[in-house]
């Protein structure tokens, strides 16, 4: 004889059903959204730190890189990084309502995020000083 148990909701980590549930709501889901999109805004703003302005300097003669250029560089990486995670926690976060309430695929996040990853790469290579 079998034991008729709870059904577990499709797509729900069966490490903490609360923790999920919690992560999946839409007002969690709406609040890591606009985050991420105010960080990738800021992100944006502040890229002049790593590219090319802070490597060749003004464009004057014997104009070289800023002598905080490795302060900028690490404060652009951090940002990088929360950016990325806080993205990654929207995306999750849509992507779970997507799955379990069949709410529409968060494509706009996924869009951002991507270029967050690629600006990652571009920053990672050195795409950035050209």
């Amino acid at each position: 004889m079998k034991k008729q148990g709870q059904r577990k909701e499709p797509g729900m980590s069966s490490v903490s059903p609360d923790w999920a549930r919690a992560i999946a709501s839409p007002l969690a889901g709406q609040v890591l959204a606009i985050a991420f999109g105010l960080l990738f805004l800021f992100q944006c703003m502040i890229l002049p730190l790593a590219g090319k302005a802070a490597m060749g300097g003004s464009g004057s003669p014997g104009a070289g890189p800023a002598p905080t250029l490795w302060k900028n560089l690490v404060f652009f990486g951090v940002m990088l990084l929360v950016t990325l995670l806080t993205g990654g926690a929207a995306f999750y976060s849509k992507w779970l309502r997507y799955r379990t309430e069949r709410a529409p695929f968060p494509v706009t996040t996924a869009i951002l995020l991507g270029l967050t990853v690629a600006l990652l790469l571009a920053f990672v290579t050195g795409s950035l000083r050209l």
